[in-house]
């Protein structure tokens, strides 16, 4: 029997149950789903599943990412509702291509486990496998593993078995919706122009799940949790000194500055070790930093900060020699939160703004940033 997987949390339950009901079938998981918007969400979710068909001794195989032919189908309606037109549009999609797959492979029957999704409406998935498979040729099999506490079950055996239990159903319409609902930006849909990893991205739950698979493969017990976090964002920005562009990279939690003057920017040598060198290894540059000319320049009307390019290599030991560079080949993430640390402490929001020629006179400053609330997995070993 051929199994059209969506996703793992949905697919886990159903196939364990599957099993049970039909005991002497050969299942064939099929990983089909080009709704799921972006590519790396996509692959993010495959990857799960995969775990979870070797846990269940499944094969599976993975069809392809065609999203274009999925948009094209889909047009006209985008603005649909969760369970609206365009998702039924959607399951026709991937029961056909499930249905041929299932007749090149000589299966006879196939069946979804969109079915087990509390999202979805399962009469109307019936009705919609049954007339694919009549025009196929094959039999759709009708299972209801949601009655009787079975969603609760699923939610539970996705705990237990530590799976991506991802937050939104797949498509980016959808996605979009959901967040507008919320009072939220949907940040999956953003990438880092340097491919930086931020906390809340999807790149960031791709490392997660990859250090749990790591853990579990040497046999390390650890736990799987979620918790809460103020994540950021730069969406734009823009520097401007005259009518003139000034080459510039924003470091991370710097707060939203629109057309803010700065007033006169005065540079000086600031004492930044002062209460710093009793926490970090840092005698070295210390000394460095007291022997040569750094300046950071502390605008007169604002509480934005600029500094020169040479204090960021210093402080973290890069060799940046330019802000192009630096903007497409950034440091991590949390280099610059330690970075913000020394210049301004941790808990700030100022901007910092990394320029690589001093500049004397006013600037005006637009900075567009989000702060947003958002749950984070996190993979926590056992000692």
């Amino acid at each position: 029997m051929l199994v059209h997987i969506c996703c793992s949390v949905d697919s886990h339950y159903f196939l364990s149950e599957l099993k049970k009901i039909y005991p002497d079938e050969n299942f064939i998981g099929y990983f089909y789903n080009p709704n799921i918007h972006p590519k790396s969400e996509h692959d993010l979710r495959f990857a799960d599943v995969k775990r979870s068909c070797n846990m269940l001794g499944i094969k599976l195989i993975e069809g392809e990412y065609d999203t274009q032919n999925w948009f094209k189908n889909v047009k006209g309606l985008e603005c649909e509702p969760e369970k609206g037109e365009r998702c039924t549009q959607c399951f026709d999609i991937r029961l056909i291509k499930s249905a041929s797959i299932a007749k090149a492979m000589n299966e006879q029957k196939f069946t979804t486990t969109l079915l087990s999704s509390p999202m979805k409406e399962q009469e109307k998935l019936y009705a919609q496998g049954d007339d694919i498979a009549q025009k196929n040729g094959l039999e759709f099999i009708k299972v209801n593993v949601r009655a009787n506490g079975g969603t609760q079950k699923q939610n539970e055996l996705a705990k237990e078995d530590k799976l991506y239990r991802q937050n939104y159903c797949g498509c980016k319409f959808a996605l979009e919706q959901q967040r507008n609902k919320q009072n939220k930006i949907s940040l999956e849909m953003i990438s880092d122009i340097g491919s930086q990893i931020l906390p809340g991205s999807i790149e960031e739950r791709r490392e997660i799940f990859a250090h749990r698979d790591y853990l579990e493969k040497n046999n390390k017990e650890y736990i799987l949790s979620q918790r809460k976090y103020i994540v950021w964002r730069l969406l734009n920005a823009k520097i401007l000194l005259g009518e003139n562009h000034l080459s510039a990279y924003i470091i991370a939690k710097s707060q939203n500055k629109k057309d803010t003057k700065t007033g006169s920017v005065i540079w000086i040598k600031p004492n930044l070790f002062e209460n710093i060198s009793k926490y970090y290894t840092l005698k070295e540059k210390i000394q460095k930093y007291e022997n040569e000319k750094y300046l950071v320049g502390y605008s007169k009307k604002d509480d934005s900060l600029f500094v020169h390019l040479k204090l960021l290599n210093l402080i973290l030991d890069t060799s940046y020699q330019s802000i192009e560079e630096l903007l497409y080949h950034p440091p991590k993430y949390d280099e610059e939160i330690f970075f913000r640390n020394i210049l301004c402490g941790y808990e700030s929001i100022n901007p910092i703004i990394i320029i690589d020629k001093i500049f004397s006179g006013s600037v005006r400053i637009n900075i567009q940033s989000i702060f947003q609330e958002e749950s984070i997995f996190r993979v926590i070993e056992n000692l």
